[in-house]
């Protein structure tokens, strides 16, 4: 599970260790329970989401302080969540409509509120998932899945309730995940929520399909095939989250990667474990990609801002290297000061879309039982991962071989470590780390044969400015992280010439500090958080070609009193603005907003398109 509790170790960012339990008044009472005796809270720690029900161990009854309102101006009143990412483009058709939890209340722990619904046949060219939460009361965020079978088919945050109430709402595109929405199928949706006196906050969760037929240019879902590879489905891919083309293939089977003794998909990686799951495949695959989803927990909540900083999800296929992660600092809905996202969310943070890794130039090597492995490198909390493969197989057997494979495990940073002004106290660090492969595969049907292969190239960077990392009087620390990446694919022989590349970035910024008085119970965090993500993609051979980019930023600010004898400190502002341009054969599209909020107010939220 994650739980919300200080370790004994070196200091991850700031603030957020703000696991101080408050009265309903808002007076400091006492530390998180579960905190190591003598241990200062340190700056940045782990306040963010809430236990996975299939860890669950109860949180302690801390509390954040930040969810009192403050008797000020700003955040007084709180206006519901939103996201600023873009909405789901759909058909203009009507939808058939099948719940699969209806206001499911989430009190202490599991077990997962589960449905066995039987979903309707047709000609589909999309499915949503529709996910809908209010809560009343005081809370952390939690995690919130939904699970098709064994499959995991939505990951988000909730969002930290107040007193008055929130609403909020979000919609996923799981189109690739056609193969099993269908028939009757036991849905589980879990959202790992722990009660107290104070963490008072009960998530209420309604989750829907939307199943569109065809028409007003949205053509019937067909099999993705080696010159149409792309899946539909909202996902980031190996290096960048710009959105798939409109009419994209999807997979023929959905296979879930169970470790032994699971029931679903998603699994606890702690520090230095590798898991393993064993899949038997049909002998004629003929495309693959491994649908991942990846967080980490308690400490990793924050491993962007840890030493060393860098992490790489490693994906093996019977212990040879196939893919690789270097994951985005998504950053929830309580972390690092939660006044920053009350109400606009952070980037992806109440949909956290799955990795996709293309696998499809193993695929003549598939067919049989294999090995699956995932691990993480530099993991020093634990992280919860896995996924489903996703799989085209059809005609006639498949054979082939990886004939290029340059890909190796794992990925070393190297971090310089300076003293400002001479002294320990003042550590300044840099960190660095770059690597690029290329992986090539041959695959044979029927007496066509085709080469699929795949470059990519990453690079990663982080900087830290740290001022008295024990936090024994006022202690500051400034992070900086940025990533970029480069991809390509191409699909040659047998009459086939697909092609694609991708380009993203990503940057992340937390300036943040920690200042008390004597006795630690009265104190004041300041912090801003900004993220900054960027892509840009292409494809040819698919329809005519296919371009699409995505740049979307968030700066936010707050800061946070917490006292037993005046009105506490509660200011903020946060500007999120988001753009998205595709253009292709069937057209384009333009996506625009700007949200500006503060004081737990928006002040202005506007669209264009």
């Amino acid at each position: 599970m994650r739980a919300h509790f200080w370790h004994r170790r070196r200091w991850p960012v700031l603030i957020a260790a703000v696991l101080m339990a408050v009265s309903a008044g808002g007076a400091v009472t006492a530390l998180a329970s579960a905190r190591v005796a003598g241990d200062h809270p340190r700056l940045v720690a782990p306040l963010a989401a809430g236990a996975h029900a299939a860890h669950g161990a109860a949180t302690s009854s801390a509390s954040h302080s930040s969810r009192q309102a403050s008797s000020g101006s700003e955040f007084a009143t709180t206006a519901n969540p939103v996201t600023l990412d873009p909405p789901v483009a759909v058909p203009p058709t009507r939808p058939v409509v099948v719940t699969v939890a209806d206001k499911a209340p989430f009190g202490n722990g599991p077990p997962p509120f589960t449905s066995t619904v039987t979903l309707p046949q047709g000609n589909w060219a999309e499915v949503v998932l529709d996910v809908t939460g209010t809560e009343t009361g005081t809370q952390y965020d939690r995690l919130c899945e939904v699970f098709d079978g064994a499959s995991e088919i939505f990951l988000g945050v909730t969002p930290e309730p107040t007193p008055a109430g929130i609403t909020w709402h979000v919609q996923k595109d799981i189109t690739g995940y056609l193969p099993i929405l269908s028939g009757t199928r036991t849905f589980s949706t879990y959202v790992d929520n722990y009660l107290s006196s104070v963490d008072t906050g009960i998530p209420t969760i309604t989750v829907k399909l939307l199943f569109y037929p065809p028409g007003g240019g949205f053509q019937s879902a067909t099999a993705a095939s080696p010159g149409s590879p792309a899946l539909a489905g909202a996902a980031i891919n190996e290096t960048g989250p710009a959105s798939p083309p409109q009419q994209p293939g999807v997979p023929t089977q959905v296979v879930p990667i169970l470790p032994a003794g699971a029931t679903n998909t998603l699994s606890t990686i702690n520090t230095g474990q590798t898991v393993t799951a064993t899949v038997t495949l049909p002998d004629n695959v003929t495309t693959a990609t491994l649908d991942l989803y990846a967080v980490g927990q308690i400490n990793d909540e924050f491993w962007w801002a840890e030493q060393p900083a860098f992490r790489e999800i490693e994906v093996s296929i019977d212990g040879k290297p196939a893919g690789v992660v270097w994951p985005y600092p998504y950053v929830y809905t309580g972390g690092v000061n939660p006044l920053i996202w009350r109400p606009l969310t952070g980037v992806h943070t109440m949909d956290i879309p799955s990795y996709r890794l293309d696998l499809s130039p193993f695929a003549g090597e598939l067919g049989g039982t294999h090995t699956i492995s995932l691990t993480v490198t530099n993991n020093t909390g634990y992280w919860l991962a896995g996924g489903s493969l996703l799989i085209t197989a059809g005609g006639s057997p498949t054979s082939g071989s990886v004939g290029t494979d340059t890909l190796t495990f794992p990925t070393t940073s190297q971090t310089t470590t300076v003293d400002g002004l001479g002294s320990a106290q003042n550590p300044v660090t840099s960190e660095a780390a770059a690597m690029s492969y290329q992986i090539s595969g041959r695959v044979t049907q029927g007496g066509r044969t085709w080469t699929d292969s795949e470059r990519q190239a990453l690079q990663f960077g982080d900087d830290q400015t740290t001022i008295d990392p024990s936090c024994s009087g006022p202690c500051y620390q400034w992070v900086h992280g940025e990533e970029t990446q480069a991809s390509s694919r191409q699909v040659t022989g047998a009459g086939l010439g697909y092609s694609s590349s991708d380009r993203s970035s990503w940057t992340i910024d937390a300036p943040n500090g920690y200042l008390a008085n004597a006795s630690g119970s009265d104190f004041l965090l300041p912090a801003a958080v900004s993220q900054q993500l960027t892509d840009f993609a292409t494809e040819s051979g698919w329809h005519g070609g296919y371009r699409t980019t995505m740049s979307e930023s968030i700066v936010g600010y707050g800061s946070l009193e917490e006292n037993g004898s005046t009105v506490p400190v509660a200011n903020g502002d946060t500007t999120g603005t988001i753009t998205e341009q595709s253009s292709g054969e069937g057209g384009g599209s333009t996506y625009l907003r700007t949200i500006v909020a503060r004081g737990g107010v928006i002040l202005q939220d506007l669209v264009g398109r």
